[in-house]
């Protein structure tokens, strides 16, 4: 027979372009995937089929994880929704399982192991893969890998995964791994000689050190923000996969960056939630006293006061600067922002008499600690002319502002957030002085 073709299906991607063209199959379209699941359900008779778009996306919309799901059901009488509920409890359990006469060996648990077989000659793929189990599926930053191995070794191990399609570059600077690899990847098999209990909790662990560590170091400048939106899902998916029990204090770390910049975006509940499970970890882990745990309980206290619970800000920042005062001294960089912290919640709550006095105080010390032109010092001023502006005091509010403004235009950078914030405060108070300004 002439002018035939041939076609060759194979879990290995690469290595076929000097014989064939390759074609990448991808998952299936959402409403096929329900197609072929509802097919394989009712092949023999009615059945339940409520939930089957929910169990598809489940899996990813992978064939043959629909196939094996549609068929255990289809055997074992489970509705779709019980089946989801079962995958989410046991994983492992039901992505090993194939119905009576099904292929035993063509189960996505069983391929999965066959194939880190086969990269048994590059360990770091296996560690690679139980690592990336810990992030969201999509859109990981290639980047956050960089200190896992040498550049060499890293770039070698990512592509034998990619070959197998137990990951996909994206070749945008970030990597994807099904979710139910990273399911399986996840969970503890005494069977599986890649999927050991220590192994996967270092994995985890390891995973969580490298997020932290990723973090910019200041959420307010919106240069930093892309960065926190794109470690921010895998920060979600990581603290989602384990109890809070298993978190460390990178864990927490990177718990609380995200927190920092969701509270400067207005996302208040998803903030307290995250600072709230840092803090408790900081106590478990360092104890009550770590400078790491009363910063913790600042910044809860900070996104208390943010979504207006004056009522529970204020005694944790009064708690917070006791704390840090003994542990820290009087003088510490860290109780001075505490000490500032607690004047901003006490105007806030319109208690000037006690704001007034705790922000010339820290206005005061940091002058003495830091110096005059210290970017902190330039805030306690602004936050001091503000107090005074609040209390009508413009006689001292306005002459305050205009020394701050200048000196700040000095030191900052033209572009420094503060600078526009004192200019409008300033103009503000002009204003208020002499309605006809302006």
């Amino acid at each position: 027979m002439s002018g035939g073709r041939v076609l060759v299906t194979t879990r290995l991607a690469s290595g076929w372009h000097r014989h064939a063209t390759t074609i990448r199959l991808g998952v299936l379209d959402p409403a096929d995937a329900v197609d072929l699941f509802t097919r394989v359900l009712t092949q023999h008779g009615s059945h339940n089929i409520d939930g089957i778009d929910m169990v598809c996306a489940e899996l990813g919309h992978l064939a043959l994880a629909i196939d094996q799901a549609a068929a255990y059901c289809a055997e074992t009488g489970t509705s779709p929704n019980i089946y989801l509920d079962m995958l989410d409890r046991w994983p492992a359990e039901m992505l090993d399982s194939a119905a009576q006469g099904g292929d035993s060996a063509r189960t996505i648990a069983r391929i999965w192991r066959l194939t880190l077989d086969r990269l048994t000659d590059t360990p770091l793929a296996g560690d690679l893969l139980r690592l990336l189990a810990w992030y969201a599926p999509d859109r990981i930053p290639r980047d956050l890998l960089n200190g896992v191995a040498a550049p060499p070794g890293l770039a070698a191990a990512i592509g034998k995964l990619a070959a197998y399609n137990m990951v996909t570059d994206n070749h945008n600077g970030t990597l994807s791994v099904h979710r139910l690899v990273q399911a399986l990847a996840r969970t503890p098999d005494p069977h599986d000689p890649h999927r050991r209990t220590d192994d996967i909790s270092h994995a985890r662990d390891h995973a969580a050190e490298l997020l932290a560590a990723a973090y910019p170091d200041d959420s307010h400048n919106p240069a930093n923000w892309p960065r926190y939106q794109a470690l921010i899902p895998h920060t979600d998916a990581l603290t989602t996969h384990h109890a809070p029990d298993y978190d460390t204090t990178h864990t927490a770390t990177a718990l609380s960056q995200a927190a920092v910049y969701r509270e400067g975006q207005g996302a208040l509940a998803s903030a307290l939630h995250a600072h709230q499970r840092a803090l408790t970890t900081y106590e478990r882990v360092l104890g009550a006293d770590h400078p790491d745990t009363l910063a913790s309980r600042n910044h809860l206290a900070g996104a208390y006061q943010a979504a207006g619970d004056l009522g529970r800000a204020i005694p944790l920042f009064e708690q917070t600067l006791t704390d840090v005062e003994r542990v820290l001294g009087a003088d510490h960089p860290d109780t001075l922002a505490s000490r500032n912290n607690l004047a901003g919640a006490y105007r806030a709550a319109g208690d000037l008499g006690r704001a007034i006095p705790l922000f010339e105080q820290t206005l005061t010390d940091r002058v003495r600690v830091l110096g005059a032109d210290h970017p902190s010092t330039l805030t306690s001023r602004n936050n001091l002319a503000v107090a005074y502006d609040a209390a009508g005091d413009l006689g001292r509010a306005i002459p305050l502002y205009e020394q701050t403004l200048t000196d700040a235009e000095r030191v900052l950078s033209s572009g420094n957030p503060m600078i526009a914030a004192l200019r409008a405060n300033l103009e503000g108070a002009r204003s208020t002085s002499d309605p006809n300004t302006g």
